[in-house]
């Protein structure tokens, strides 16, 4: 499975929340439909996406590259709490 794949059904399996810059617009905005923040990542070469909890906070950033392989289509995230525990189950 591709990571980003994996980072978007971690963060909205707990509850969270996601928006998508396409490099121009904020696409997609505090979306939990799947297959919307997919479509939106999908459509362009890098993406950045911004992860929300519950409350609205900011929990976690990612870079997604979605042609890379499997494992590296999240070429860069914050390091926290909520991205250190997507990370390990990956």
């Amino acid at each position: 499975m591709k990571a980003y794949k994996s980072l978007v059904k971690y963060a909205l399996s707990n509850n969270a929340t996601i928006s998508v810059y396409d490099g121009e617009e904020w696409e997609v905005k505090r979306s939990n439909k799947y297959q919307m923040i997919i479509d939106c990542i999908e459509s362009v070469e890098v993406a950045n996406l911004r992860i929300r909890d519950a409350g609205g906070d900011v929990i976690g950033w990612a870079l997604i590259v979605p042609d890379l392989e499997d494992d590296e289509t999240v070429a860069d995230h914050t390091m926290n709490e909520f991205m250190n525990a997507w990370s390990e189950t990956v």
